[in-house]
């Protein structure tokens, strides 16, 4: 389903004049440097092709496929790296001691010659890299011997005349010899035209690519078309841009071990795809990977979305819906003049409208977020795994139901905040709550990620791992914040949706709800009654109720409220408005019968929320007293 759906969007950007996807025997490639030749074959100079950054960067481009190299020697067509262009290698001089060195003193020939050296790295031309520019020699000849190009023919005359041991020699290499040693890419140009874009090249070069077929192939039904093809024994175009998977790519589908495998049969041959899928599922999924605006980081997974649309309308919204740019969220109602700063704010817009409709149980329409609500929408999470990527989560649906229920996952989130807190809360703003603020390790747990995403998607409630982790780092941390409460708020909300509590919706609110009776509840307002009562009577105390009693108030409230209700006594003896607190101690404890000796995970979150609620609800008074005296 995956590499299908994967294959079905290939063909979708294939059609797409503004989607720069590679076509069949091609491969995106960086490139660093193009060697620019002269008719008789000369490097007339080299043309550095990275960017003008602080820190250069490559420029990609659509290059002869290249598939994953292994550790043997495998040359590329027309694009590759100094070693198999030049013949020449840099590496460091500990290696060289080990490789080269060791094996002159058991008298054998030191066959190979240095051309630079420093302390720490070794310029130089050993077997293995004659080899491999000898194989890359070879591979040209292969593949464009019998066309008639003046370009080609420039590159024939360059290869067949080149001396590795004359590289640090030429003056126009000089320039950029460490550059090149560094592993960058390298294209030709030969008459203003760089070789691998000549029509006449390419057309050589697809002609090789299709009708060279692998000695080893197998006929069988291809899993994704259902029709017969000759099957891919490895997937050998490497999926690149997965956070946290080697720099090289790894793959998606692969057999290593004899175990994996069944009836005999070798490798990838055990799930037949045929060779046109493997790369029509590759290309699109690094062409996902490669562009921000399909691919979102929640801890250690890399997550991709596409809609089976042309355009990335779609993909634009759920990257703002699970990182809402929270700087922009309020802006007291005027537009921004900044254009980057009004982009935001007119979706933060689009995100209220969309969330005022799911509220109210209305229909999302094609206006509302400008594509067609029954188009098929995609999300993909991926993790490393060595050389491999391990599928975290893969889920299918409309988008108008994937919109709806991400916008639910927000409502369920909302609560009474202040104004500097953030409107709509992204998914590793979340996922960093579950993280100590002293701890040097600012990621989140790896399962965590997949669990609340899984949630969200399938509108089921939120995982309890996430929500111990919030608990637990609140009793810590003896502090709640809006993040942690609406989270708190949305995991009992989904619980008493879904008839797995004994809680109901109507005790879980967004605001304080003096009339709730729940016990757990009216105890955590208690508890920020008590800490306001000591605060009033003595700021300057360093130990207060809150340090001291949090978590086993929260947690075991028999043992601990006599002793704060027997406290509070020496706060309201000592207040001027000691009447007003015990008023409020009779208030909040109506209804409550005798303390429990033990309070639930579920009553745990009450009793924060009831916290959390009670504290803002003293903050409300003061701003309306404030409002009302002015």
């Amino acid at each position: 389903m995956i590499i299908q759906s994967l294959c079905r969007y290939y063909d979708i950007l294939a059609e797409d004049e503004d989607a720069a996807i590679s076509r069949p025997g091609y491969s995106s490639g960086k490139i660093s440097f193009a060697l620019v030749l002269s008719r008789e074959g000369e490097l007339s100079y080299i043309a550095d092709l990275r960017s003008d950054d602080k820190k250069p960067r490559p420029r990609v481009m659509d290059v002869p496929l290249q598939p994953t190299r292994t550790s043997g020697i495998a040359p590329y067509v027309l694009c590759d790296n100094a070693r198999y262009i030049f013949g020449v290698e840099k590496i460091k001089r500990s290696e060289f001691e080990n490789k080269f060195l060791k094996i002159s003193q058991k008298d054998e020939p030191f066959n190979c010659k240095i051309l630079a050296e420093s302390e720490t790295e070794v310029v130089l031309v050993h077997q293995r890299s004659r080899d491999c520019f000898e194989a890359f020699k070879a591979r040209q000849h292969e593949v464009f011997d019998f066309l008639d190009d003046s370009g080609i023919w420039a590159l024939f005359k360059f290869l067949d005349a080149w001396n590795p041991e004359n590289f640090n020699k030429h003056p126009k290499i000089v320039e950029y010899m460490n550059e090149l040693l560094n592993g960058g890419n390298c294209v030709f140009e030969c008459e203003g035209t760089l070789l691998h874009k000549k029509p006449s090249v390419m057309k050589a070069w697809e002609q090789y690519y299709f009708n060279n077929e692998d000695d080893d192939t197998f006929t069988a039904q291809c899993l994704v078309t259902g029709e017969l093809d000759t099957v891919a024994r490895i997937h050998q175009y490497p999926i690149k841009n997965v956070v946290g998977a080697q720099m090289s790519g790894a793959s998606l589908v692969s057999f290593n071990d004899d175990s994996f495998c069944s009836y005999g049969k070798k490798q990838s041959f055990n799930a037949p795809v045929g060779e046109l899928s493997v790369f029509k599922y590759t290309t699109a999924l690094n062409y996902l990977l490669s562009h921000p605006e399909y691919r979102m980081q929640i801890a250690d997974t890399t997550v991709i979305f596409w809609a089976e649309t042309s355009g990335t309308a779609c993909e634009e919204i759920v990257n703002f819906f699970f990182d809402p740019h929270e700087g922009v969220a309020e802006s007291n109602g005027e537009i921004p003049s900044d254009p980057v700063r009004k982009e935001n704010w007119l979706k933060i817009e689009q995100m209220r409208d969309i969330l005022d409709k799911v509220r109210k149980g209305q229909k999302i329409h094609t206006e509302d977020i400008g594509a067609n609500p029954e188009t098929n929408f995609y999300m993909l999470g991926l993790s490393p795994n060595n050389a491999r990527l391990a599928v975290r989560f893969w889920h299918v649906d409309s988008f108008g139901n994937f919109i709806v229920r991400a916008a639910r996952h927000h409502l369920d989130m909302e609560i009474v905040r202040d104004d500097y807190d953030p409107r709509y809360v992204s998914l590793y703003r979340l996922l960093k709550e579950t993280v100590a603020k002293s701890s040097d390790n600012e990621a989140a747990s790896p399962l965590l990620g997949g669990l609340v995403m899984r949630s969200i998607l399938t509108g089921t409630p939120y995982p309890v791992q996430m929500y111990s982790a919030i608990l637990n780092r609140t009793k810590v941390e003896r502090s709640i914040n809006s993040i942690r409460a609406g989270f708190i708020k949305a995991y009992l909300l989904r619980l008493a949706r879904a008839g797995l509590t004994n809680l109901r919706e109507d005790m879980i609110n967004v605001s304080l709800n003096v009339e709730n009776s729940n016990v757990a509840y009216r105890l955590g307002r208690l508890f920020a009654v008590l800490e306001k009562a000591q605060a009033e009577t003595n700021r300057e105390m360093k130990s207060t109720i809150n340090s001291k009693y949090f978590a086993s108030a929260s947690t075991t409230p028999a043992v601990v409220f006599p002793v704060l209700l027997k406290l509070a006594q020496h706060h309201i003896a000592k207040s001027e408005w000691g009447f007003k607190i015990s008023q409020g101690i009779e208030e909040t404890l109506e209804g409550v019968d005798e303390f429990p000796a033990y309070l639930s995970l579920e009553e745990q979150g009450m009793f924060m929320l009831g916290y959390y609620h009670q504290r803002k609800a003293f903050f409300k008074k003061r701003d309306e007293i404030a409002r009302e005296s002015e």
